[in-house]
């Protein structure tokens, strides 16, 4: 066990964490992309290409941080990443051929119910980096209680936002899959409506 933490930094998981944040900013601007009438429009093309650069540099990183490097074991971690950053891997190849998938929500046709997964493996690389800060002497030392305290916090935020996503990503991909009228639905109605509940 020892040997397979040597290789892995407080500043490889920074890296981590961050490049899952940016994927989850990503995901929020994109569904503030909406027409006239605030309904899911097509994701223009340079957000596209940003999300599908992010989702190659981390699963790049990833896999050989995690997988190869220190044969991590952690199958339901891999199956998250599997659905939270292939998914917009193949959405994007998929709208480069396909019209009503450029055209559906998020641009990624029935993909875009697996985008939620990317706050869950944020999860992931909150606990691993608190982790690493409570046992490290050479960055920020942090005690038990604190980073059980901000591993609580971190997770009541995940949480929320995972919820959010789902319902946001539910309810507009249903209403567009089965032509049904829902407007004015944003990704900030519906973490309203899950952490008010």
């Amino acid at each position: 066990m020892s040997q397979q933490a040597t290789f892995i930094t407080l500043d490889s998981l920074v890296n981590d964490f961050l490049l899952n944040i940016a994927l989850c900013v990503v995901y929020v601007v994109n569904t503030a992309v909406v027409d006239s009438n605030l309904d899911p429009s097509r994701i223009p093309n340079s957000n596209r290409l940003v999300e599908f650069l992010l989702a190659v540099v981390f699963l790049g990183q990833y896999v050989m941080r995690f997988v190869i490097i220190n044969a991590n074991h952690r199958t339901l971690e891999h199956f998250v990443v599997f659905f939270a950053f292939v998914a917009p891997v193949i959405a994007y190849f998929m709208s480069m051929n396909s019209e009503s998938v450029r055209n559906s929500y998020m641009s990624a046709g029935v993909l875009a119910i697996f985008y939620p997964a990317r706050f869950l493996r944020l999860h992931y690389a909150l606990n691993r980096i608190l982790a690493i800060a409570a046992s490290s002497t050479k960055y920020l030392k942090i005690t038990l209680i604190r980073q059980e305290a901000a591993s609580l916090g971190g997770d009541i935020i995940v949480a929320i936002l995972t919820f959010a996503s789902v319902v946001h990503s539910g309810i507009n991909w249903y209403s567009q899959a089965n032509k049904v009228e829902f407007r004015g639905f944003t990704f900030l109605d519906a973490i309203y409506f899950i952490s008010s509940k």
